[in-house]
């Protein structure tokens, strides 16, 4: 059985994998994994493996599940801007059959202009060539070649790597549920900006890795916006480095028009149409940027926005949601909302549906995935 979002990668490690025999060969153990993508193709990359064993313990023999500690497999379609989780190597094998696999070398990775992006990884210094080896990618199964006309942007496949002309960025316009996500986002962590040439703003949306699944849940929806992948971003913070995940859109007058709607005098406000604009999709982000569980409620954590527009936030919770929901106060100036225990069976229900199962903690649930 397969679920609509990736899992969290804690520490990642790239490898070959023949679905045909089911035998893996460790290439080398690396902190974070790579996702490389190829047009109407998938790649296969291992996840969450705690103590992998040496290269000389399992190269060359049939791979047996316990020989490796292995959680979750990590499918990414690049077409439909899907993720796709399978629990072991076994039901990977029955989804992806061999004769779909396409096979790239070292040598032929370097000469296809469309994985150039994996080059620009490894230059970072994330993986080195050697470290690379063969990656087996799978053509996506729903992947269509049709020419049928269609209502522009109604097939939201991913264009990365795709060169947008003026005219065409001026066309694009979210769906009502795209719309939601950033809506959602913007309200807490997202960021908005002008881009270098300063026409219009782009998104951008940065977590700290042990969030890498919530960005990549986030990614499959906004894909279709993006020119590139998600990056890695180091940092430092209390003198420790510090790894976060992040992308960005390209800079399009559809999110010129949001930030507009967002900013007076470049400070963040709480847009007057919030009561139509915060659906359950977006309340759904916002929970899973700024909520925070707190005496079986759920706390918001909205410092950064003045008391008049916390106020008509927390009122659009408690009229449009029937929520039961009070103002308190953090520090001088910084005011927070907290949703009562008594509302969160029915928060619950209107906003688990579309929140990634590593954020279902925040509303008391428990993932056991």
């Amino acid at each position: 059985m397969t679920t609509n979002y990736p899992s969290i990668r804690k520490a990642a490690i790239a490898l070959n994998v023949s679905v045909k025999s089911l035998n893996c060969h460790i290439i080398s153990r690396v902190k974070i994994g790579l996702i490389s993508l190829y047009k109407g193709q998938y790649l296969i990359t291992l996840e969450e493996v705690e103590n992998s064993p040496s290269n000389s313990c399992i190269g060359g023999r049939g791979l047996n599940v316990q020989d490796l500690p292995l959680k979750k497999f990590f499918v990414y379609n690049t077409d439909m801007t899907l993720a796709y989780v399978f629990d072991s190597l076994v039901e990977l094998g029955r989804t992806l059959t061999p004769h779909r696999c396409k096979i790239f070398s070292d040598s032929e990775l370097s000469k296809n202009k469309n994985m150039q992006h994996i080059l620009r990884v490894i230059n970072k210094g994330i993986l080195t060539k050697t470290e690379l080896g063969k990656f087996y990618l799978f053509k996506n199964p729903g992947y269509s070649n049709s020419l049928a006309l269609v209502v522009w942007g109604c097939n939201l496949y991913s264009t990365i790597g795709s060169a947008f002309s003026i005219k065409e960025r001026d066309m694009v316009k979210f769906t009502p549920f795209s719309y939601s996500v950033i809506i959602g986002i913007v309200l807490s962590d997202g960021r908005l900006a002008y881009s270098a040439r300063g026409i219009n703003k782009y998104f951008r949306f940065k977590q700290s890795l042990d969030k890498s699944g919530y960005v990549w849940f986030v990614f499959s929806y906004l894909a279709h916006y993006c020119s590139s992948l998600p990056y890695l971003v180091k940092g430092k913070r209390a003198g420790k480095e510090t790894m976060a995940l992040e992308f960005y859109t390209r800079a399009l007058p559809c999110i010129s028009e949001i930030y507009s709607m967002f900013t007076i005098n470049d400070k963040k406000i709480i847009p007057l149409n919030i009561y139509n604009i915060l659906t359950p999709v977006a309340l759904a982000h916002l929970i899973m940027g700024d909520g925070s569980a707190r005496d079986y409620g759920l706390t918001l954590c909205t410092d950064c926005y003045t008391i008049h527009d916390v106020i008509r936030l927390m009122n659009v919770l408690i009229i449009r949601y029937g929520l039961t929901c009070t103002l308190q106060k953090k520090r001088d100036n910084q005011y927070r909302i907290y949703i009562s225990s008594k509302s969160m069976a029915l928060l619950r229900s209107i906003v688990a549906p579309y929140m990634h199962s590593s954020m279902l903690y925040k509303l008391g649930i428990k993932n056991d995935t």
